[in-house]
């Protein structure tokens, strides 16, 4: 459920940025109590980042942390898992990249497709303008690497060359990087293996994270307290998720979502293709056929709900295509390493 809400707010942030000036410049007509509440809602696409964080780490660092105190990690398999789910859809995306980046007049040099491949976007090359969030998939793979190091040492209950050498880079690339966020990334995962089950923690997590989003948007740009650090905003918001992970990871919990299930799941699955390609998407079609609009009226509000569906199903393609056949792929892989 995170996950696909997640994912939604990035790209509605996005569409509504991409096709509609900011509430204080939109004309008097315009204003009012739902437009307003719209743009609040369309706000928090980088508190939605810091969920993307949180739940990576929950999901993949939680992971390998059992399976080590189980002594079941496979280095091999961790690597064939990562490596599919990040790169079979991430190479297309960076190709219709560098095709929306050409199309609009701006460059995408080799050089810099092949840092955002090796995740050094952000560390030596600045992360391509036709897809800005790419930015959160340098952390994202760094993240694993670290814990694929750590996991591959503990297991090995030594400090093997190759670990030695991952942990170096992950540390030289961090030094350049947020490093806050791979803290995050980490209580996650830890939360994931020892999971906190006081009912009374979960409150205080759910208090914290929508604490945390208020203050993020009040002291974003455009926000009244614009110009203080958002660093503390972005902490309250990780520890309260991650507070409130294990309660909504609960049985009782998930039969409450029972009726939603199905699409919940299903919009879940395409989270990272509705993540990695509705940018460009959307940077297409603002420069080429939809324009940002002066406002709501005039015709405004229907070319951001008809930009909103194209771009949606331009990523449903892409799923489809490409992060749909992740499992098969990865699971050829496997047997090809086994035999």
């Amino acid at each position: 459920m995170l996950r696909a809400g997640a994912a939604l707010v990035v790209m509605t942030a996005h569409l509504r940025g991409l096709s509609l000036p900011a509430y204080g410049a939109l004309p008097v007509s315009d204003k009012g109590m739902a437009t307003a509440l719209f743009y609040a809602v369309t706000r928090p696409g980088h508190p939605a980042v810091m969920v993307f964080f949180v739940l990576s780490g929950f999901l993949v660092g939680g992971q390998v942390l059992r399976h080590v105190r189980e002594g079941r990690f496979e280095i091999l398999r961790y690597v064939v898992d990562r490596a599919t789910r990040i790169f079979l859809p991430l190479f297309p995306a960076l190709l219709l990249t560098a095709l929306v980046s050409v199309s609009v007049g701006s460059v995408f040099p080799i050089q810099d497709v092949v840092a955002h491949i090796f995740a050094l976007n952000g560390v030596v090359t600045p992360t391509v303008r036709a897809n800005a969030p790419l930015w959160s998939l340098a952390y994202e793979i760094w993240f694993y690497v670290l814990m694929g190091c750590i996991g591959y040492a503990i297991s090995q209950r030594s400090l093997p060359i190759w670990s030695f050498i991952g942990l170096g880079a992950t540390a030289l690339v961090f030094s350049v990087l947020e490093a806050q966020y791979l803290l995050f990334w980490i209580l996650g995962a830890l939360v994931a293996a020892y999971p906190l089950r006081s009912l009374w923690v979960a409150y205080a997590g759910l208090v914290a994270f929508t604490g945390g989003i208020f203050v993020s948007q009040m002291i974003s740009d455009g926000g009244p307290w614009v110009g203080y650090p958002t660093g503390p905003a972005d902490a309250i918001i990780c520890v309260g998720l991650a507070a409130l992970l294990p309660a909504l990871c609960h049985e009782r919990f998930n039969r409450f979502l029972e009726p939603a299930a199905r699409p919940i799941r299903g919009l879940s699955a395409m989270s990272y293709s509705l993540y990695i390609f509705h940018y460009p998407v959307l940077v297409y079609l603002s420069v080429n056929y939809m324009p940002r609009a002066p406002g709501l009226s005039g015709g405004g509000l229907i070319s951001l709900i008809l930009k909103g569906v194209a771009c949606f199903t331009a990523c449903w393609i892409f799923y489809l295509l490409f992060e749909r056949r992740t499992v098969a792929f990865r699971n050829r892989l496997n047997g090809t390493a086994a035999a």
